[in-house]
């Protein structure tokens, strides 16, 4: 890169000084010049700058000298002479500090005549800028360590400064894996200071997102988030039981699982009263998502869902309608309703209905009971014998709830008899009926007295 100036009928050369790239840095950035008033001033990062003047008079020149003065953004400051002569066809050069810089080349001829040395009002030959130090930035999202879903956008927003920023600076690239291997987001785009992004689906816990920022004299300076996770699988939950409650206050046990790398944040219990027609929210798991306390409404049949979400913000799917991964849920808190058929519980074997009250051992008698419950345990019933008030004991268990239970009286003398049946549903509730009468066992006839007249 060269720029020429004309010191009267000379023109002055700038040589370009050009430094190659490391392997893994961006592409080289181009220069561009700043706008300074009408002027269109250039900015070089430039350690050394060389000049090679020449003129028609060239024969007759003894002897250059460079003189340069700064402005400090509200002024020209003083001019001061460089502290070599530079003899003809001697190359110039001069290695300036950072800053804002303007030249005026003084000749001298053989004969003697010189140029006027430079003055307050003096213009210079050449203006530049020197601007050797790369701009600076900082990541506002994705921040290091942040994690992200694969395949959703995202706005990175980021923050650029610097004095001499180009007109299109940014440079976003990103690294799947962090060893720098990049991929191209966006290049030359204006310091907007965001910009939507479409996270690829490739998961990572190694992601790396670059921003680079060129200045107009080719430095670039570079802001990094590190350790980017990216996951693009959604995070799955059920519950597993218990199938039913006797209670509206239940622990239901749940299982929550995310198989990509963020790991879950949140899972919250979803139910349906109506077998999937309608869907409410209901509590939020904790930590580690094993279990949920809830409270039914009312004793009936439910749906439960689980809906998780992993720490990328990927989030399992709402429930509708019915699933198979829905689990089903019985609330039922009411014990079964047991009916005897008879007031004293036993009637006669062969007859359907009471008669005598009265009855001796071996006789055959039936218990006829009826039972509704909408969670019956098959074969749950139990039928007990009580004599006397005391200690009831057991006829008959593990009965079929749907027939009468048939036994023989045994030998025991008693006045009051009763007869318990008990039966329990899928819920553990406890059923139970007691005889309202009660009957008698006979076991002996005592002897008549017999008065003959």
């Amino acid at each position: 890169m060269s720029i020429r100036h004309t010191l009267g009928l000379v023109p002055v050369l700038f040589a370009a000084i050009v430094i190659a790239p490391a392997a893994d840095a961006p592409a080289p950035v181009a220069e561009e010049k700043q706008q300074i008033e009408e002027r269109q001033v250039n900015v070089w990062a430039r350690k050394e700058i060389s000049i090679n003047a020449r003129g028609s008079d060239e024969a007759d020149v003894a002897s250059r000298e460079l003189w340069y003065a700064s402005f400090d953004g509200k002024a020209w400051g003083e001019w001061q002479k460089h502290g070599i002569v530079f003899q003809k066809e001697q190359p110039i050069s001069w290695a300036p500090n950072e800053g804002h810089w303007k030249l005026y080349f003084r000749k001298t001829l053989i004969a003697g005549l010189a140029a006027p040395v430079p003055e307050a009002g003096t213009k210079g030959h050449a203006e530049f800028i020197i601007d050797r130090t790369a701009p600076t930035g900082a990541i506002e999202f994705p921040t290091s360590k942040a994690k992200l879903r694969g395949g959703s956008k995202y706005t990175i927003k980021w923050q650029a400064a610097d004095k001499y920023l180009k007109a299109s600076p940014i440079t976003i690239r990103y690294s799947r894996d962090g060893k720098g291997t990049w991929d191209v987001v966006a290049q030359d785009i204006p310091n907007t200071g965001s910009y939507e992004w479409m996270v690829p689906k490739d998961m990572t816990t190694a992601g790396q997102l670059q921003v680079l920022i060129a200045d107009k004299a080719g430095n670039v300076g570079t802001v990094e988030s590190l350790s980017v996770l990216v996951d693009s699988v959604n995070p799955g939950g059920m519950v597993t039981g218990p199938a039913i409650s006797a209670k509206l206050d239940t622990t239901l046990d749940t299982e929550v699982r995310d198989v990509g790398p963020a790991g879950l944040s949140a899972a919250r219990l979803w139910i349906s009263q109506d077998d999937g027609a309608s869907w409410a929210e209901g509590p939020f798991l904790t930590e580690p998502f094993k279990s949920v306390s809830w409270k039914a409404t009312t004793d009936g049949k439910y749906r439960l869902a689980i809906v998780a979400t992993d720490q990328s913000g990927n989030i399992s799917v709402t429930p509708k309608g019915k699933a198979e991964d829905q689990f089903l849920f019985i609330v039922d808190t009411t014990a079964p309703a047991i009916t005897l058929s008879s007031a004293q519980g036993i009637v006669e074997a062969d007859k359907a209905v009471a008669g005598r009250r009265a009855f001796k051992p071996g006789d055959r008698v039936a218990v006829p009971f009826a039972i509704k419950d909408a969670n019956l345990t098959p074969n749950s019933v139990t039928v007990l014998l009580q004599t006397d008030g005391k200690a009831w004991k057991e006829l008959g268990k593990g009965l079929p709830t749907d027939s009468a239970f048939r036994f023989e009286i045994p030998s025991i003398a008693t006045k009051t008899a009763k007869i318990k049946v008990t039966a329990v549903d899928n819920a553990g509730n406890l059923g139970e009926v007691v005889s309202v009468e009660g009957f008698e066992i006979q076991t002996t006839i005592e002897a008549d007295v017999i008065d003959i007249k």
